[in-house]
């Protein structure tokens, strides 16, 4: 397990494999167990896959682990030598399938577990962009309101003896401000981000998000379901593969994306180590429900764990997508309302010396 834990270092929340989309690497993964299936030689199937392969960084990592299996390095080995293709659990699911003399079975599996993580991550995805894009066009509405449409109003109304009330006058001096000042705003607001973004690398930033938006009321409940369906998900598939439970949470702990959970993992290993149950440290961290740990504790106890597992993982899944679709349908109109009220409240504070100027004439 050390060469493999060393070849991947920076996982992602989401299954990422660099240039490579992770429908590619399913397309990839069923044609190789089929042809394996088949009876071909694995030199004559990556062959044949660098052939049909369209994308170029694949096919260069394809040719490259042929070229190192003629050399005689076995293929798990080959493969951990491109970690930015293939994930720590590809690799720990392809030396399980070498060593067991199951390689076709075990890509067959890991071809249905890519599948099932492309379709959540697909699904938290689409959920994600609408909020973003609503909050973007908020913004450059009321910065253009302030910056452009104000200026014009007020100086109108200063032309003729209204005194402008103090929410027009705090936004008239917001966007002269932003409007002199653009420039430095927008490399100071870069420059925070960047700074936010070097800190979330570290081990005590990653830490805090992470713990952050677990607690985040609606958005923390979604990335519950979501962590403990991956972590049920992968689990499940390395132990199924043969893979012994201790090396299998070592894998689910660097890839299941969240610092919290991976330090209930490690504790999870160490209890494993000293002959306890790993469902203790799974409970402490709040996250996964008391049925998630009951049920894993059913599998130890009855030599079961990957079927709970699997099953847990089936459930989840389904409960995410459920989330996700009930998480859109309260944050759609939340989001249209608070984005009425800003916008409103920006073009009242501009028409308020409107009402001024109407008392002054009559």
């Amino acid at each position: 397990m050390d060469e493999v834990k060393k070849s991947s270092k920076n996982i992602e929340i989401e299954f990422s494999f660099g240039g490579v989309k992770t429908r590619e690497l399913v397309v990839f993964t069923r044609q190789l167990s089929t042809m394996l299936a088949a009876g071909l030689s694995i030199l004559r199937s990556f062959s044949i896959l660098e052939q049909q392969t369209s994308n170029k960084k694949l096919k260069k990592a394809i040719r490259e682990i042929r070229e190192d299996i003629e050399s005689g390095t076995t293929l798990w080995e080959a493969i951990a030598k491109h970690p930015d293709v293939f994930s720590k659990v590809y690799v720990s699911m392809i030396r399980a399938g070498e060593v067991g003399g199951v390689l076709d079975t075990v890509l067959d599996r890991l071809g249905e577990h890519l599948e099932q993580e492309q379709a959540i991550t697909s699904k938290v995805k689409s959920a994600s962009i609408y909020p973003a894009v609503i909050c973007i066009f908020a913004v450059l509405m009321v910065f253009f309101i302030i910056t452009f449409v104000m200026p014009t109003f007020t100086t109108m109304f200063q032309s003729a003896g209204v005194d402008l009330p103090k929410p027009t006058q705090i936004l008239l001096n917001v966007g002269t401000f932003l409007r002199t000042n653009i420039i430095f705003v927008v490399a100071g607001v870069a420059i925070v981000i960047y700074l936010l973004k070097r800190w979330g690398k570290t081990t005590a930033g990653r830490y805090f998000y992470d713990s952050f938006f677990l607690h985040m009321p609606i958005i923390g409940k979604t990335m519950s379901g979501v962590i403990v369906a991956r972590f049920s998900r992968t689990m499940g598939t390395l132990v199924k593969s043969g893979i012994p439970v201790l090396q299998a949470l070592e894998v689910v702990e660097d890839v299941v994306g969240n610092a919290v959970i991976s330090r209930a993992i490690g504790k999870a290993r160490t209890s494993i180590k000293e002959g306890e149950s790993i469902t203790r440290p799974l409970e402490e961290t709040g996250v996964f429900d008391p049925m998630v740990t009951q049920m894993i504790a059913v599998g130890e106890e009855t030599g079961s764990l990957d079927e709970m597992l699997t099953r847990m993982s089936d459930y989840y899944e389904k409960e995410v997508m459920n989330m996700v679709d009930a998480m859109m349908a309260l944050i759609e109109p939340i989001m249209i309302l608070v984005v009425a009220l800003l916008v409103g409240g920006v073009v009242v504070a501009t028409l308020l010396p409107m009402f001024d100027m109407f008392k002054l004439v009559g």
